[in-house]
């Protein structure tokens, strides 16, 4: 817009030398190939499967929002029909402008979504859903509407017929020649691995080819590619291979320039017509609320909170890149003047610019990750089941997560229930997708998560009389919003405990390794944002977990690895030594976090202590440098150490220590048992207690966060009505 007729470009000059009609060429030839393979890849990662499982509330908001906001743009155009500007008393225009604006762009949805990293919550993909399903009506309104109009034109219904079936003839391309090479190319690829630049360049070229084909018969040129984008496989190879050599080159560098194309094109000084430009933007409103009061409507209706509701209602509202398209389109078919053009432009802008903010601001689907029960190992019975969530990122994982569960002895008299949840990062695919684990019976691969599905299952067979139970979930989800499909099982499954991998492990060579930054976010979500109590296991060695030890100093979190440690205690292969660090007498404080932490000690000394394998043992140190020394000094005794995380705890026993905090999801003991400047190599767990919970509606606390929230009911398991 600064470079536009509005400001820099009503100078003669400046324009003639900038934007020569030679170059004009090059940027609109850029434009559309860059738009074409934006479509395409935003078609390749949709999952068309999300219409085959979307609820009735889904369609109910497509219907509803998109007639109700159509149907009002017509009604009200034709109530003012006398007050039409001359330049929009068309009415194929505001037939098109009508259903073209009561969409929502699963486009636009997508990257709005994935910038506000709503992509997996539960009302990303019920506006996900809606969208698709709008955009197939819209597809098939627009196949009828553009062979209406081809026939029209020339007042031949004949041609209206032959322009839909040759639209039907390119349907059938796709799916039955298009589809198939694309397939075949896919399956020529061997697993883990990308597409070769060959077999690249020939998707492309077939993306490309449906894309002129769409033009030829007299659609848009987007529709095929976006056609033939939802048809072939998304995921690996393809996805992954666009996303990682041709995402950023698209989106990075040639879609802005598309954006920057329609810019310059804008005219502010041109807005001079009051009664035109004021009609176009009455239009806008009315299709904005339209849409929204519709899609509010619905979601009141089947009883949803009224700030999802309204955060739906927003989010469906959403325009974008779509709309600049459909303008700078009705611009070229001298549809529209400039001056409407403009303001089309200009209320994408707002619409856009205002909207995506508010819906980061009002809508927190982490609020709903409240329990109201305390869910903890410590308020877990003896004798009642307990259920662990373990989360693997890799099979790596697997071996060290097992060790730690054989552990905590599993018997018929106190069982435990394992939901294994597989986390594997969204590449190349726009529908996150969080679901019971099915075995594929149609292919002969075994992938990743049938290793480690089978390497859990051997462990329930190995612990007979029911006192094991494996349930195994698959999550595939960017690392920015991973935390969400965490906590949203273990709140629908009730779980006391969240077991999650360390971000580092030790390699083959004896190292400590990083296997990816992004996990160590997901873990400091999930501890943050977790309706129960979580272990972090950092596995610094390959010993078996049969000499265990607690490190106590008090509070909540260390009372819930004492109570995790005291189920290990039952275990009589392992032996058990409780360590508690204690200041002197005249130091020490009287409060009730230390009658609390007097009460789990007593009771663990009374029941399982017998000097021989399970041991108590108190150290009194003054500082920090003393439980340093202390600690140095008996970790290599062990082959696992169990501490509490204490974030936010400072007292005189650690103090200094949280000045080298390297791993802040390790707490401060945590963190220093894991260093690689500490000398030991000792598997560590942390434990946090349940830092969120509410009960009878009433915000409560757990320690130390206040939560404020309001009652809600968790949904039924993956249901999207």
């Amino acid at each position: 817009m600064l470079l536009g007729p509005t400001f820099i470009g009503r100078s003669m000059g400046f324009e003639k030398l900038l934007f020569s009609m030679n170059s004009w060429e090059h940027v609109n030839t850029l434009s559309l190939l860059s738009f074409m393979l934006f479509i395409f890849m935003i078609g390749v990662k949709t999952d068309l499967d999300m219409i085959r499982k979307t609820g009735k509330k889904a369609i109910a908001v497509a219907i509803v929002g998109t007639f109700l906001s159509f149907f009002l743009v017509l009604s009200l155009a034709y109530a003012f029909r006398s007050h039409i500007p001359p330049s929009f008393r068309n009415r194929v225009l505001i037939s098109t402008f009508a259903y073209r604006w009561s969409m929502t762009s699963y486009t636009v949805l997508t990257c709005t979504l994935t910038e506000l990293n709503l992509l997996t919550s539960k009302l990303g993909r019920l506006a996900m859903s809606a969208s698709l399903i709008a955009d197939f009506v819209n597809l098939t309104v627009s196949a009828g509407f553009q062979s209406y109009l081809i026939g029209s034109k020339q007042k031949d219904l004949l041609l209206s017929g032959m322009s839909f079936l040759a639209f039907l003839g390119f349907i059938g391309f796709i799916v039955f020649v298009a589809r198939p090479v694309t397939v075949w190319i896919v399956n020529r690829t061997p697993e883990g691995s990308l597409l070769d630049e060959p077999s690249l360049i020939a998707v492309i070229f077939l993306a490309l080819l449906c894309g002129v084909l769409s033009e030829a018969i007299g659609f848009h040129t987007n529709m095929g590619a976006f056609l033939f984008g939802l048809v072939i496989p998304g995921g690996e190879p393809l996805g992954v291979t666009l996303v990682e050599r041709l995402e950023r080159l698209v989106e990075g560098v040639f879609l802005p320039m598309y954006v920057v194309q329609s810019g310059l094109r804008v005219d502010l000084a041109g807005l001079k017509y009051i009664m035109e430009w004021g009609f176009i933007e009455f239009l806008v409103l009315v299709s904005i609320l339209g849409k929204f009061f519709g899609v509010l409507f619905v979601c009141l209706y089947c009883k949803m909170s009224t700030r999802d509701a309204f955060s739906l209602a927003l989010i469906m509202t959403n325009k974008g890149i779509l709309e600049v398209e459909n303008a700078g389109f009705w611009l070229d078919a001298q549809m529209i003047t400039h001056q409407a053009f403009t303001v089309l432009i200009l209320s994408v802008i707002i619409f856009g610019g205002v909207t995506s903010p508010f819906i980061k601001y009002i809508y927190r689907p982490e609020d709903r990750f409240i329990a109201y029960k305390r869910r903890t190992v410590q308020h877990t019975k003896p004798s009642a089941e307990l259920r662990i969530l373990a989360c693997i990122y890799h099979q790596e994982n697997v071996n060290s997560i097992l060790s730690l569960l054989e552990s905590t002895h599993p018997s018929s008299s106190s069982p435990i229930c394992i939901y294994v949840l597989h986390l594997t990062n969204l590449v190349g695919r726009a529908a996150a997708i969080l679901a019971p684990y099915k075995r594929n019976k149609s292919s002969n691969l075994i992938t990743e998560t049938d290793h480690i599905v089978n390497a859990f299952n051997y462990f329930s067979q190995q612990n007979p009389n029911n006192s094991v139970t494996i349930l195994p979930f698959v999550c595939l989800s960017p690392y920015s919003t991973m935390h969400d499909d965490v906590c949203s099982l273990a709140l629908d499954k009730k779980a006391a405990l969240v077991l999650l991998p360390f971000h580092k492990h030790l390699a083959i060579d004896g190292t400590i390794e990083s296997i990816n930054p992004n996990i160590q976010n997901v873990n400091v979500n999930v501890l943050h944002y977790a309706p129960c109590s979580v272990g972090v296991l950092a596995t610094l060695s390959t010993a078996t977990m049969s000499r265990v030890a607690v490190y106590f100093f008090g509070g909540p979190d260390d009372r819930e690895a004492l109570a995790y440690g005291m189920r290990i205690a039952e275990n009589d292969t392992v032996g058990l030594t409780l360590v508690r660090f204690r200041p002197p007498k005249e130091l020490r404080d009287s409060g009730m976090e230390m009658k609390l932490d007097d009460a789990i000690v007593d009771e663990f000394r009374r029941r399982m202590v017998d000097d021989n394998r399970v041991v108590y043992r108190e150290e009194v140190v003054i500082d920090g440098e003393g439980t340093v020394g202390v600690i140095r000094a008996m970790s290599s005794q062990f082959s696992l150490l169990i501490v509490g995380r204490r974030e936010g705890k400072e007292s005189r026993l650690t103090e200094g220590l949280s000045a080298w905090n390297e791993y802040p999801e390790l707490g401060v003991v945590g963190d220093l048992l894991a260093s690689t400047d500490f000398g030991g190599r000792v598997s560590t767990l942390v434990v946090q207690q349940q830092t969120r919970f509410g009960a009878g509606g009433k915000g409560q606390t757990a320690g130390r966060q206040k939560v404020h929230h309001q009652r809600q009911v968790a949904p039924a398991e993956f249901d999207e009505e």
